[in-house]
């Protein structure tokens, strides 16, 4: 058992808990911190390089020593967690996003609830910057569902090799390595594909160039499609133990015809090096739809590391959110309710009008309510919330709750959860 006290920090609110009859500090990191880190992080990740860490945070120009969450017992760094300060489209509104990574405890403090402090410690860091959701990808979901994340579905999608390479004989496509001159219209495609859905990270030039080098792709590793030499797609991809994965493919309307020229060029890649061709895709993506196309892909959502997302504040989403909400109802008028949301220690009421949605004060009575996970599928757009809703929507309602809250496409990519 452990019990807290406030405390101050060197870069930001920290504190101090207890193990047993052991303080532990739990504070911003410091530059001196950073080789024990790097100690820490090879240690409790060996399938990964130090150098690996290194570049995550020294080459990433979005890392800030108050994100670096440490805890230290006796001037020993004995856990570390990092937050990925990010800006993500949800429903297309840009909202401060916070990822978690590199969670790493010290053996002889495994099992002592070290891990948890430092996660408790990271969303109380997130929810003072404003950030509004949170994101990881993980192999243990159960500890951060005790914290109120939830899985988010995004299959993993496995196709041989061979037959990937195979895939697209022919094609009205040129398809050739991407190089650094191509960044700028890759980013511009980026935006345009991503425009309008969930989970899509904004990016600048340089917090691309910064992910390429942290996730370890390889020159040679992505390839652009042009049509008429106007690029229209492009892919990146990476080496994995498990496989050669597809890091994010996206393509301009209109040109879907460009994918599979661009599945076959990583297929050779793969096929080179022995491996599947292997990616996580959110349902109904074109990536997802060439894959299955190839006879051998199979498909699971019992992945090795799946996304988890929380709502950090739902006064920071639902303000982000209120002027798309008021254009839906505009768009979709109808009898006036109120709806509270729910979150993990939080809960919202919306003022749905004729035209229009506004907030309430949390206190004030609401006509119908969603539960926590229910509230997370309507914000974020994953799938229709009026089966859950309390009392139990009617025909009418569930009509609203539909046009308020369509379904959203989902835009999880690997080469934003660093």
């Amino acid at each position: 058992m452990y019990c807290a006290r406030a405390g101050q920090g060197t870069h930001g609110p920290g504190h101090r808990d207890t193990i047993g009859a052991v303080s532990l500090a739990i504070r911003a990191a410091r530059t001196a911190d950073l080789p024990a880190i790097y100690d820490l992080l090879e240690l409790a990740f060996p399938e990964a390089s130090r150098a690996l860490f290194v570049k995550q945070t020294e080459a990433d120009s979005t890392f800030r020593l108050r994100h670096g969450r440490v805890a230290v017992i006796d001037d020993r760094v004995c856990g570390y967690v990092r937050i990925f300060a990010r800006r993500m489209l949800v429903r297309g509104v840009p909202v401060p996003a916070g990822g978690i990574g590199s969670v790493a405890t010290q053996p002889d403090v495994r099992g002592e609830g070290v891990a948890s402090m430092l996660l408790r410690d990271a969303i109380e860091q997130m929810r003072r910057e404003g950030m509004a959701v949170s994101f990881l990808f993980t192999g243990i979901a159960p500890l951060y569902e005790r914290q109120g994340d939830r899985v988010v579905r995004e299959p993993q999608v496995t196709a041989n090799a061979a037959e990937a390479a195979a895939a697209a004989s022919a094609s009205l496509y040129d398809v050739r390595p991407a190089g650094d001159a191509d960044v700028p219209r890759l980013l511009a495609l980026y935006r345009a594909a991503t425009a309008g859905t969930t989970g899509a990270v904004v990016r600048t030039r340089r917090t691309w160039r910064d992910a390429a080098q942290s996730l370890g792709e390889a020159d040679g590793d992505a390839f652009v499609a042009a049509r008429h030499g106007r690029t229209v797609a492009y892919i990146r991809t990476r080496c994995r133990s498990y496989g050669h994965q597809v890091l994010e493919l996206e393509h301009l309307r209109g040109h879907e015809g460009a994918v599979m020229p661009l599945v076959a060029a990583a297929g050779r890649i793969a096929r080179a090096h022995g491996e599947p061709l292997v990616a996580l895709v959110p349902d109904g993506h074109q990536l997802a739809i060439a894959l299955l196309a190839i006879p051998s892909t199979t498909v699971t959502t019992d992945v090795r590391f799946p996304m988890m997302m929380r709502v950090l504040s739902l006064e920071a989403l639902c303000g982000a959110l209120l002027p798309w909400l008021s254009t839906r109802a505009a768009g979709h008028p109808g009898p006036a309710f109120r709806l509270k949301l729910n979150a993990p220690g939080e809960s919202a009421v919306l003022d749905v009008r004729a035209r229009s949605v506004a907030r309430r004060g949390n206190g004030a009575a609401a006509d119908a309510e969603l539960d926590a996970a229910a509230t997370l599928d309507a914000l974020l757009g994953q799938r229709l919330p009026g089966a859950r809703c309390r009392p139990r929507a009617d025909a009418g309602l569930r009509k609203r709750l539909d046009a308020l809250f369509p379904e959203t496409p989902l835009h999880f990519w690997n080469s934003d959860r660093i």
